[in-house]
């Protein structure tokens, strides 16, 4: 979540994140031994995440990938140079496949490793999101104090706005919004600390400096999916027993949310504020010639798809002449477009298969762990900010998230001692 927050115009830093999962294998390995049960169902999607980019890198015969749809430019290119008969891959561009592989691969390990955790290793994990997005948001005071180019990360970022361990601003937001509802669980996950009167201040406390850094990243559907994670965080607070004192703190949490979202539009004479409100006007929005353009992108390539890792070399050629400027598209900003682009046909079939196996998993969460129904709210809650941020931009593009997104995915799951066949397992 530190390191992995540049994107593919940062290879060093996710390079880094690949040996760190390496490390955590071994010692995971070492360390779990035979009690590490991944759920089949969810060692079966994993598989078929990791199968997709590599279906994608097999080298098929001539008469085959000369057949696939989208193929002209391609071939073209490689009778230039005599090499048209050459055995390729479904993937106009291995490498790039490959790097996707590379980082697919530390995602479905973190869900694998996070469904085999008991309750107190969970509760844990939670307590490590939110003080990671809490460090986060220090972070990203320090870089608007500091003007545009201080602590920043990346040499590609957002300068200006509040980017914390990322290089874009929208993947920071999801960070922040998902960190707040790891508080929100951590702390009504333990019965005792929920009645506590004198915790619940501090955790209100770090809320309050997450929702400042939300509003100060500009993100406008971030700040939109600020009252999705509201709504979650009152399922969680209110599924356990908490005091009237918390109760009391949970609507002045609310309050301030919602004057908060409107300050930006009343005190439009604060620069950074201002900045924040004119950012809501979308008539100028360069997304919707994007789509327009992916749309007929995904049409040329059709059923086979360009290969994971893709999008901009399947892109480019099919970007219409009248919307060229300086910046150069790398993301559809719509990840079911840009997944289904590369993916072609298995894109739909993933996210339906992804969708029912965590559907079922948390159904069967749900009733045979109910001590950890908290967890499970928080992990539903997350992976909603994901899916809906995901129509207007790519948050599991960058690693951290993905990883993040793979956790819950993994809480979704019975923890350890959650039914008769997994009870000695906390011991």
């Amino acid at each position: 979540m530190v390191l992995g927050g540049g994107g593919s115009p940062t290879p060093k830093a996710e390079i880094i994140v690949q040996l760190g999962f390496v490390a955590a294998v071994l010692a995971w390995t070492w360390w779990a031994g035979r009690s590490a049960n991944v759920p089949r169902p969810l060692l079966f999607f994993g598989a078929a995440l990791v199968a997709l980019p590599l279906i994608q890198l097999l080298p098929l015969p001539p008469v085959i990938w000369q057949a696939l749809p989208g193929r002209e430019l391609q071939l073209a290119n490689l009778a230039l140079v005599g090499a048209e008969d050459s055995w390729r891959p479904l993937s106009i561009s291995p490498s790039l496949t490959l790097a996707g592989l590379l980082a697919l691969i530390p995602a479905v390990g973190t869900m694998w490793a996070v469904s085999t955790l008991g309750h107190r290793d969970r509760r844990f994990l939670l307590l490590t999101i939110g003080l990671i997005a809490l460090a986060g948001a220090g972070l990203g005071a320090l870089q608007l104090a500091g003007g545009p180019e201080a602590f920043r990360l990346y040499e590609k970022s957002h300068r200006g706005w509040l980017t914390a361990f990322h290089a874009n601003r929208n993947a920071a937001v999801d960070v922040l919004l998902i960190g707040s509802l790891a508080f929100a669980a951590w702390y009504a996950g333990d019965r005792k600390r929920a009645q506590d009167r004198r915790r619940a201040p501090l955790v209100l406390a770090a809320l309050v400096v997450l929702l400042f850094a939300i509003l100060l990243t500009g993100s406008r559907a971030g700040i939109a999916l600020l009252l999705v994670a509201i709504g979650f965080g009152w399922l969680i607070l209110f599924r356990t027993e908490v005091g009237r004192r918390t109760k009391q703190l949970l609507y002045g949490f609310t309050a301030i949310a919602l004057g908060l979202l409107a300050i930006p539009f009343l005190l439009g004479s604060n620069p950074q504020l201002a900045r924040v409100a004119e950012r809501f006007d979308a008539t100028g929005d360069a997304r919707f010639p994007l789509w327009q353009d992916t749309v007929t992108a995904i049409q040329s390539f059709g059923w086979a798809g360009s290969g994971i890792g893709t999008f901009t070399e399947a892109f480019l050629p099919h970007e219409s002449m009248e919307y060229l400027g300086p910046a150069s598209p790398n993301r559809a900003h719509n990840d079911y477009l840009e997944f289904l682009l590369e993916a072609g046909m298995l894109a739909p079939l993933l996210i339906v298969l992804g969708a029912v196996v965590l559907f079922l998993m948390a159904q069967r969460a749900w009733k045979l762990s109910p001590h950890d129904n908290v967890l499970q709210l928080f992990a539903m809650g997350g992976l909603a900010i994901v899916a809906l941020h995901s129509i207007v931009d790519y948050p599991l593009r960058n690693m951290a998230i993905a990883c993040l997104a793979a956790a819950m995915a993994g809480l979704l799951t019975p923890s350890a001692g959650g039914s008769k066949g997994r009870k000695g397992r906390d011991g």
